[in-house]
């Protein structure tokens, strides 16, 4: 069952090159078909294994070379053309040729190498040059000390062998979980997965993301549903529940809500890069690099991780606003009679020349600066805003309890580094929320926004499978409006301010990221940097730099073009996650259900969406699942790309249409979709990835499996080629040169500072109701070790001041033993504004659980325009960790409420 598993739908039977290394060999990169001289469109891109049948080294069907080659079918069938079977080899062991590989390892004293023994084969490659190559899974096997041979020196002597990393006896001298255990429960789970045909699960949370190594703890996850072929079987796998699932009916909510149906190039951020580069948090940091990276690599590009996003946005990994040192209209401006294509090729020309910029490379130039900034529906000055102090310095200008200075000695080679403090970047912020959060306190305007129970809305997830309405059951109260009714009214007022600024449509160049689930993530082949701006390449957009598309727009008309629903939809197509199809029949059905315009506009003879029940039966009507005819068409379209009969799983609810209306009636169960990888056919519960397990739909990888090795140059340099064990980021409290005055006590405990999900709040909001803090101690608290409290003189319900170099929190103390010696807690979402007494380090009043914590961004996190290493909107970038931090903590002796 595992074998099978693994040959089918994994990566482990793929060839992975050897490089020479120092003392004997080091894992590289996948064995390509260009390797071997074969040519075939996007030959770069085809992996390559060895077919035991035949003995050949082929490529298999489904890789992404494959998915964007014209006039293939793409599906993991594991057949040759001519019909005969493949049998992938997973092993090179019997073949009897033994190396000695060299891994990295890596831990609190330092990082280092260790040695094994690998089977491997010897082969030419195209260039007449012979190289030895071996499986990923014997490489992953070697790493874990399985003995590759007989009387293999180098391998585990058991699994109590502590010397051997990767034992169950190694792990506990790390994480002090007994190595009986690890073994207990690893064959306990696999058992269950032999027993059940796959019904072993892992449920894990937002934690493990607040982490700074958060992917290869993902990655070790993941490693232990594929390998007990668990993953894509319904009641398997890896189940997560982290906040960020997608929009179930998301071809049309996409569609509205970046205004696709008239215009395409949307600006989309990442919000980690976007608020480390604009609250000025590239400028603290402490860590170089080259403390992380492999000891087998080469010297890392970069030491400070601030350089990395800046090639993120110069290669087209990473979006990145502001985009240039300019306004993104100048070049229409001052050439109305170029082409478009015209206008790219001036401005690759100034980017090439430096005539023009990346806005990130010079954040603290008043030019590039965030000048206004709409918050809709988060609490982004508390519960969001990883390093809330920065926020509050560098963005907003405000008062701050930051007690860090910048690291002028450790600057980024690629940003300006300017010497004058900036302190408040934003002119004009405007929230718009009904919760109770801290972020209308700091802005200029805060618009009164219907709740749940006052407006006509959707709700709907990608873990959930019905769709649920929002039906007003009161009227929005006083000047309060839904939130399609403010925008909407924005766009009215908007629109007529335009005309008295632009006396024409302007043409506006948007920079674009090589979006994954499209031909551009297979834009740079090989994994290999290659950086235009160092000559190491042509600068081509799309390919070795972002795309860059000209987008009219008279702004004039933002206000007709927003409550009528586009042409686009009826011309193009729709879609997600690689799945496009047509929706043109469903276009004609909107004009008859909601009525069109007929008027002298630009919205004439267009569906009307003026309503919010409009908009959403709109939604309904384009999305494949809630729509039957066009989940049948997207099956269609996702059949004629890779040949494999698909749209059986929703043909029997073809007749099906949901509405509002339906939905009101009672919930709906959505339809079978592509452009989600599992499916509710047949009164099955929705689970991911189950369509590729059965229907052999390739996975959006390198390979078209689940991947264990990622070899793109900069996971190698990190040491990340496949999970492994890296320790949290070295602990500090302050740098040297960090000014923290009264800062000194005998009495002071320094301790890891953890925010888990909130605890007595209604999820992240309401807080400061009455109900939440009557079931608490009605204000901030902290949670600490009865060890640790009596070490300190801490008693519990103390007041205390909780701070490091990033921020300070007053809170009272929660002495329990559940908590470990040396930890604290703080749950996430206390805003400031309750029961928050001033801090004797800074004389202000605390701040709230993200006052002491910092982002640190990952380059690993960053790659992009490779396979499944491709920017995709809330699917795949940088994550704003915060766990990987430190505090110092002592108790108030005196509770200053500051009401003097």
């Amino acid at each position: 069952m595992f074998l099978n598993y693994a040959k089918r739908y994994t990566d482990l039977p793929f060839l992975i090159l050897l490089d020479e290394a120092k003392e004997g060999y080091q894992a590289g990169r996948f064995l390509r078909e260009t390797d071997l001289g074969l040519e075939s469109e996007h030959g770069e891109w085809k992996t390559c294994l060895i077919d035991e049948k035949t003995d050949r080294i082929i490529t298999p069907n489904g890789t992404i070379g494959q998915r964007w080659a014209k006039n293939e079918k793409w599906n993991l069938s594991l057949e040759n053309e001519d019909g005969t079977e493949i049998a992938p080899k997973l092993s090179l062991k019997e073949e009897g040729h033994v190396e000695k590989i060299v891994f990295p390892f890596f831990d609190e004293l330092g990082n280092g190498t260790f040695s094994r023994h690998i089977p491997v084969r010897k082969i030419t490659l195209h260039d007449g040059s012979e190289r030895l190559v071996a499986t990923v899974f014997d490489i992953m096997l070697s790493q874990y000390g399985i003995s590759a041979a007989e009387g293999d020196t180098l391998s585990a002597k058991s699994f109590d062998d502590e010397t051997s990393p990767y034992t169950p006896a190694w792990q506990e001298k790390i994480t002090g979980v007994k190595a009986s255990i690890v073994t207990q429960v690893a064959r306990e789970f696999a058992q269950n997965a032999i027993d059940t045909k796959g019904c072993s699960m892992i449920i894990m949370g937002a934690g493990i993301n607040h982490w700074f190594n958060s992917d290869t703890i993902y990655r070790s996850i993941l490693n232990l549903v594929i390998l007990t072929a668990s993953q894509g079987v319904n009641g398997g796998g890896w189940a997560h529940y982290v906040g960020q699932e997608k929009c179930r009916p998301i071809e049309g909510w996409q569609t509205v809500a970046f205004a696709k149906d008239w215009q395409g190039a949307v600006r989309q951020q990442n919000g980690t890069s976007f608020w480390y580069f604009a609250t000025d948090q590239w400028k603290y940091e402490e860590m170089e690099h080259s403390a992380l990276q492999s000891p087998l690599s080469k010297d890392l590009r970069y030491k400070h991780p601030a350089d990395y996003n800046v090639l993120a946005a110069r290669l087209g990994w990473l979006p990145s606003f502001p985009q240039f040192d300019k306004s993104s209209l100048s070049y229409g401006e001052k050439a109305p009679e170029k082409t478009n294509e015209e206008l790219i090729q001036e401005l690759v020309k100034d980017l090439i020349s430096g005539e023009t910029k990346f806005a990130i490379e010079d954040p603290d130039n008043p030019d590039n600066f965030p000048r206004g900034l709409f918050v809709w529906r988060s609490n982004l000055m508390s519960s969001s805003s990883k390093g809330q102090e920065y926020f509050m310095k560098h963005l907003l200008g405000t008062t701050d309890n930051l007690l860090s200075k910048p690291n002028d000695e450790f600057r980024p080679e690629e940003m300006v580094w300017r010497d004058e403090e900036v302190r408040g970047k934003l002119d004009l912020l405007v929230t718009l929320d009904f919760r109770m959060t801290a972020t209308p306190m700091y802005s200029d305007v805060v618009l009164p926004a219907a709740t749940w129970y006052e407006k006509t809305d959707l709700s709907s997830t990608d873990m959930h499978p019905f769709v649920h309405p929002f039906n007003p059951a009161i009227n929005p109260l006083w000047e309060s409006k839904s939130d399609w009714n403010i925008f909407k009214d924005l766009a009215q007022v908007f629109s007529k301010m335009a005309r008295h600024i632009f006396d024409k449509p302007e043409r506006d160049i948007v920079m674009l990221p090589l979006g994954h689930d499209s031909e551009k993530e297979i834009a740079q082949p090989y994994g290999e940097i290659k950086d235009w701006k160092k000559g190491e390449i042509e600068a081509i957009p799309g390919k070795t730099m972002p795309i860059f598309q000209v987008v009219e727009r008279d702004y004039t008309q933002v206000f007709d073009k927003f409550i009528s629903l586009g042409p686009n939809v009826s011309s193009g197509l729709v879609g997600a996650h690689g799945t496009q199809f047509s929706v043109a029949p469903e276009y004609e059905e909107i004009k008859q259900m909601n009525g069109t315009y007929l008027d002298d506009t630009i919205k004439s003879g267009k569906p009307i969406i003026k309503d919010e029940r409009q908009v959403a039966d709109a939604i309904l009507r384009i999305s494949s699942a809630t729509n039957g005819k066009v989940a049948v068409r997207a099956w269609e379209s996702a059949e004629e790309t890779t040949g494999v009969a698909l749209t059986d799983l929703a043909k029997d609810r073809e007749a099906e249409k949901i509405t509002f209306q339906s939905i009101t009636v009672q919930p709906r169960e959505v339809i079978p979709t592509p452009v989600f990888t599992g499916s509710n056919t047949n009164g099955k519960r929705y689970s991911p990835f189950t369509t590729n397990i059965e229907r052999l739909v390739p996975f959006r990888t390198l390979t078209g499996r689940q991947q264990f090795y990622i070899d793109h140059e900069l996971f190698l340099q990190y040491g990340e080629a496949l999970p492994i064990y890296k320790p949290t980021l070295p602990p500090q409290v302050f740098a040297k040169r960090d000014d923290v005055k009264k800062e000194a006590s005998e009495n002071t405990l320094t301790l890891r500072y953890l925010t888990p999900h909130g605890k007595w709040n209604i999820h992240s909001m309401y807080q400061d109701n009455q109900h939440m803090l009557t079931l608490f101690r009605g204000g901030p608290n902290v949670w600490l070790s009865d060890e640790d409290a009596q070490a300190s003189g801490i008693k519990d319900n103390d007041w205390l001041e909780v701070y490091n170099r990033n921020g300070v929190v007053t809170a009272r103390a929660v002495v329990s033993h559940r908590i470990p010696k040396g930890t604290m807690f703080m749950y996430h979402a206390q805003d400031k504004h309750v029961n928050v007494p001033g801090s004797v380090l800074t004389g202000n009043r605390g701040g709230s659980h993200n006052s002491p914590t910092k982002i640190h961004v990952k380059p690993t996190q960053m790659v992009g325009g490779y396979a499944q290493l491709s920017y995709g909107f809330n699917y795949y970038g940088p994550i704003g960790n915060q766990r990987d931090l430190y505090v110092n903590v002592r108790k108030l002796e005196e509770v200053n409420w500051l009401e003097d």
